[in-house]
């Protein structure tokens, strides 16, 4: 699921020219090339390296959700558009080499999934008429690319012969609409009856054609024809697509023309099984406070009293009653602020579009079982008894929702309306997604992993023993304090039989171009997620000892206890971040469309990505370590210090742990961090500074202890040669910041500083390569 987080520093045009070069240098390692050509792709790179020294690298306003949904396609559209039908074949050959046959058609081990557009948690700019208009959009870009496989699929396929099942299906369908449009563009004439396959496609061509433009006529606001219901020659559901096209495949292998049939067009069936209609699965996820507010302003209105005020227990039994009428519940006349009436016309526009081309509905900050079926009551309300409701996906992201998982999940899975429901709507399955990021700000990075892992057991095992099938949607960042690194290590280190053959998670920001940015990472990144979910499945769990459980227990209080000492409790610590980090000045690289804090506040409003990203510019990484020292000296002290060394060989969940944590120390630099202190802190908060400091040097050695080596990324020196060659890239670019900002916060308010500042925050991000 490729979201909408603001965590890529670089500009879109930047980006492509960075992409364009990339793709220069691949072909200028083929051996094959001429020198003609070969001088033709070096100038082609000039050209591109031009381009891009003389682009502005500073984003000057803000992009809107419509740009972040734009590029999100263009990842899918540059490289996963490809990648995914290449990397099955891939699969197949390595099935036939060991006697297996291929993937069925019905097959799709990938299916893509967006925020963008769909993400209104703390986002006022995502509106319904915003995401109406993005899936437009990407309806629209889906139909394009769906055209151009069409058109050369009509060129390809012009035998004179198909099957009687083939035939019919043009007699009953293709000749309905022939009269509109059989033309075929490559030749400009009708196409001859003779030829089924072309006549087939000729017709899903017209079809299509007519789903672009009217996706094109929604995007349009002064089209008359944008509220208008699609016509019937409208695609509005994938099988209405697939099914002719798994014809055509049927038929070419039953006249004994299968290397015709497993070319472009076993591409394309694998494309639309991936793809779908609109290239992506639009996500929908709101604050659970926001529907409460809603809620709240329609009991009062009808006379019911106050909904924030109920408790509980009164809360499930008045939305159970509700569930159970038939009858309306919002009146049409009723008055509503502008957060209530955004909540509602969210539902509509949901009921509108249908589940055809969006994915889930995602309640950030889920805390209650009430919480989910306040949402199943909108959407009931909306939808009507038409069965077009989401899938609901309660996103458990703080330390109390994780611990109270079990409480949460046990209430609505005994319920009896919401059983039947998940019964009925989907078929036992339940999707929970768990957020590293805040979990992570709440309690500090050990305890936030820790009460994960715990977590996700505690729910697979009710789950197993309510007859569910329980999936998880993993909210990882980009960085190793959301949840970040590689996901073939966090994918093996998971709790058993929590996989189940099925994964979904979120690719954010720089992580995206990371995966996908070139058409060689786009089929590792496959690759790897294939991998990780199956070796998951087929490999024998470690066992995790009980006195394994038992120092993690307290490892994890301890840190726990120490983090929210100093960043929920030390009255200092807020202005001495601050000071000593960009955190107010990161609004001005405008690289997302959501407002940095949720409401006005200290750390716990601020967004865990500026809370990262902050740390990440001074090179101090507070939120990844902080704790950790104090639990491992005192796990030590307590004579368990050989048990936890043996934890980081046996069991691959510490040792994921510890490897991540190792790979952000070696970024950090001391003498950076107190390069900051130095200029840009008042001399009553130096000394807190020089604290931290002395911490992070502690948790580096108890780490080394742990880990049993000398030196941090002794066993990955590919890596650790990687870091040490940008580091000396870095500390110059540290160093401008630094001047920046002291010149800036004392008053200059010159373009040129703030345009420096800005550049100097992405070369760090770059060199970093991680921002929030």
């Amino acid at each position: 699921v490729l979201t909408a987080h603001p965590t890529q520093a670089l500009r879109r045009s930047i980006l492509h020219k960075i992409h364009a070069i990339g793709m220069c240098l691949l072909e200028l390692h083929r051996d094959d090339l001429t020198p003609f050509e070969q001088e033709q792709e070096r100038d082609k790179m000039k050209s591109y390296l031009t381009a891009l020294w003389r682009t502005d690298e500073a984003r000057r306003s803000p992009p809107t959700p419509e740009d972040e949904a734009r590029g999100v396609l263009n990842v899918l559209e540059e490289t996963c558009w490809n990648a995914v039908p290449l990397y099955m074949r891939m699969i197949d050959a390595s099935l036939h080499k060991i006697g297996q046959p291929s993937l069925p058609l019905t097959s799709h081990p990938f299916v893509f999934g967006s925020w963008a557009g769909g993400d209104r948690d703390g986002n006022p700019y995502v509106t319904s008429t915003v995401t109406t208009k993005v899936v437009a959009l990407n309806r629209y870009r889906a139909a394009a690319l769906y055209l151009q496989e069409i058109e050369q699929l009509m060129f390809e396929l012009s035998l004179h012969y198909g099957s009687p099942e083939l035939c019919k299906y043009n007699e009953e369908h293709v000749k309905e609409f022939g009269k509109r449009s059989l033309k075929f563009k490559e030749f400009w004439n009708r196409v001859p009856p003779t030829e089924p396959y072309r006549l087939l496609f000729s017709y899903l061509r017209d079809r299509m054609s007519a789903t672009r433009e009217y996706a094109e006529s929604v995007m349009d606001e002064n089209n008359l024809l944008a509220d208008a219901p699609p016509s019937e020659m409208v695609f509005s559901k994938t099988e209405e697509f697939l099914e002719p096209l798994l014809l055509a495949y049927r038929s070419l292998k039953e006249m004994g023309d299968a290397y015709v049939a497993d070319d472009k067009l076993l591409n394309l069936i694998r494309r639309v099984q991936a793809f779908g209609l609109s290239l992506v699965k639009l996500d929908i996820r709101q604050e659970a406070d926001r529907h409460t507010e809603a809620m709240n302003c329609i009991t009062e209105y009808i006379g019911d009293g106050s909904y924030s005020a109920m408790s509980e227990e009164q809360r499930m039994a008045y939305l159970t009653s509700i569930l159970k009428s038939r009858r309306p519940f919002i009146p049409k006349d009723m008055p509503a602020d502008e957060n209530v009436k955004a909540v509602l016309d969210t539902f509509k526009v949901v009921a509108k579009i249908g589940q055809e081309f969006l994915g889930a509905y995602i309640i950030s900050m889920c805390m209650k079982p009430s919480d989910v079926l306040l949402v199943e009551v909108f959407q009931r309300e909306f939808t009507g008894s038409k069965p077009k409701t989401l899938r609901v996906v309660p996103l458990l992201e703080t330390i109390d929702a994780l611990q109270n998982s079990n409480v949460t999940l046990g209430t609505l899975w005994s319920h009896e309306w919401y059983r039947t429901h998940l019964k009925e709507r989907w078929n036992n399955r339940q999707e929970v997604m768990i957020g590293y990021s805040d979990s992570g700000k709440d309690g500090g990075r050990v305890t936030s992993v820790w009460e994960l892992f715990k977590a996700q057991e505690r729910m697979a095992k009710l789950a197993t023993e309510n007859g569910i099938t329980l999936s998880f949607f993993h909210g990882r960042g980009g960085t190793v304090g959301r949840g970040g690194g590689p996901q073939h290590l966090a994918i093996l280190s998971q709790p058993p039989d929590t996989i189940n053959g099925r994964l979904r998670v979120t690719i954010q920001g720089e992580v995206i171009q990371q995966d996908f940015g070139l058409p060689g990472l786009a089929i590792k990144a496959l690759e790897s997620y294939a991998t990780a979910v199956l070796k998951a499945d087929l490999i024998n769990k470690a066992t995790v000892e009980p006195q394994w459980r038992e120092i993690m227990e307290e490892m994890s209080r301890i840190s726990c206890e120490k983090y929210r000492e100093v960043v929920h409790n030390n009255p200092l610590f807020v202005k001495y971040f601050r000071y000593a980090t960009p955190e107010l000045e990161l609004g001005l690289l405008n690289i997302g469309s959501r407002p940095q804090k949720r409401r006005e506040g200290g750390v716990e409003t601020l967004r865990a990505i500026p809370w990262i990203f902050a740390w990440t510019q001074t090179r101090l990484h507070l939120p990844v370590w902080l704790g950790l020292g104090d639990a491992i000296k005192a796990t030590f002290d307590a004579g368990k210090g050989e048990i936890l060394q043996e934890m980081y060989k046996s069991w691959p969940f510490c040792r994921s742990f510890f490897d991540l944590i190792c790979t952000v120390l070696a970024t950090a630099d001391k003498n950076v961090s107190e390069q900051y202190d130095k200029h840009l802190v008042p001399d009553e908060f130096k000394p807190f500074g020089n604290q931290l400091r002395e911490r992070l040097q502690e948790t580096i050695d108890y780490s080394l202890k742990v880990i049993q080596q000398a030196g941090l990324l002794d066993n990955s020196r590919v890596e650790k040669r990687a870091i040490e060659a940008r580091r000396q890239y870095l500390i110059p670019m540290n160093i401008v910041q630094i001047d920046c900002l002291q010149r800036k916060r004392k008053g200059d308010a010159s373009t040129e500083l703030e345009t420096a500042l800005i550049i100097s925050m992405k070369a760090i991000a770059a060199g970093m390569q991680a921002t929030g």
